[in-house]
């Protein structure tokens, strides 16, 4: 009877782990060294519903400057989880405050492999101490516009409220002026003076005496 020789895999010979997941698609966590994440990109998902890979929460400096492109290093296992640092191209004024990095676990939720692709960063911006200097200030980020947009406004009401004062000045002025203007009168050969209506009246016809004539 021909002798049968048994290959008994030992290990660290490449061969799976009775732990590890038997897709390709699962890593162990602590084995990424490296995480790029996007802007305006999901995550791949199996078990969950996709996400976007970069979810601003907050922070001082708001939601409106995030970068385009966030990596995440692995910096070391604490015996619990990974610790990440991320970094991206940020102005001068912005940092990143709280992090946290959250992937998907490949067969439930607490499974050291995950899902390749499932992770996303969650994370707030803030104001630098530099970033907090401008924006006192100009009194908080986007109120230049706000403030210019006030000083127009507030110098085109100026302006319509002097022209409205100047005109309702003048016609003061007029009513005024109209009633202080003495009445023109004419005085008469008799020496009595006549309102300038009387004096325009016509000659008394032939045979009438007037009162005020010298006979």
């Amino acid at each position: 009877m021909p002798a049968m020789a048994l290959r008994v895999p030992l290990p660290g010979n490449g061969t799976t782990s009775p732990a590890s997941p038997p897709e390709v698609e699962g890593v162990l966590l602590r084995d990424v060294q490296v995480l790029t994440l996007h802007r305006g990109r999901y995550t791949t998902a199996r078990r969950t519903a996709a996400v976007p890979q970069l979810q601003c929460t907050g922070g001082s400096a708001g939601c409106s400057d995030i970068p385009e492109v966030v990596q995440c290093y692995n910096r070391g296992w604490d015996g619990y989880d990974v610790q990440w640092q991320c970094k991206a191209d940020l102005e001068n004024t912005l940092r990143f405050g709280q992090i946290e990095v959250s992937c998907e676990g490949y067969n439930y939720p607490d499974d050291p492999y995950i899902l390749r692709g499932s992770c996303s960063l969650l994370f707030r911006l803030e104001l630098t101490k530099e970033g907090e200097r401008k924006a006192k200030n100009s009194g908080g980020f986007g109120s230049g516009y706000y403030a210019s947009t006030k000083d127009s406004f507030d110098s085109g009401a100026g302006t319509i409220f002097v022209i409205v004062l100047l005109i309702l000045a003048f016609g003061v002025y007029k009513f005024f002026l109209s009633n202080q203007q003495p009445q023109q009168s004419f005085g008469g050969s008799d020496g009595f003076t006549r309102p300038s209506w009387q004096s325009h009246q016509a000659p008394p016809p032939p045979g009438f005496k007037s009162s005020f004539t010298e006979s």
